[in-house]
C-alpha cells in the first residue's frame, strides 16, 4: 500500500520509498520524519485528487499525489 491509498482516519506505518523517488526528495522526506516504522495518520483527502493531509508525530503535512504514491506503508 502507498500513502496515496491511505483513507481518512486510517493509520499505517512508513515502510520505505519507491526506487523511482529522487534522492533529494527522499532525503527531505526523511528530514521531515518519514522514517521506517513511523506511524502516520491520514487526516483528510482533498477532492479531485488534491493534496493528502497527513499527521506524522506532532507535524501535519500536505502531500501531492506524485509524492504520496512513492511512499510505501504497512498496515497498523
Amino acid at each position: 500500500m502507498t500513502l496515496w491509498d491511505l483513507q481518512a482516519n486510517q493509520i499505517a506505518h512508513v515502510q520505505n520509498f519507491h526506487n523511482a523517488l529522487s534522492t533529494t526528495v527522499a532525503n527531505r522526506l526523511e528530514e521531515m520524519g518519514f522514517c521506517q516504522g513511523q506511524p502516520i495518520v491520514c487526516l483528510r483527502r482533498s477532492p479531485l485528487k488534491g493534496p493528502l493531509v497527513v499527521q506524522l508525530g506532532d507535524c501535519v503535512y500536505s502531500l501531492e499525489q506524485t509524492i504520496a504514491e512513492q511512499i510505501h506503508l504497512t498496515a497498523a
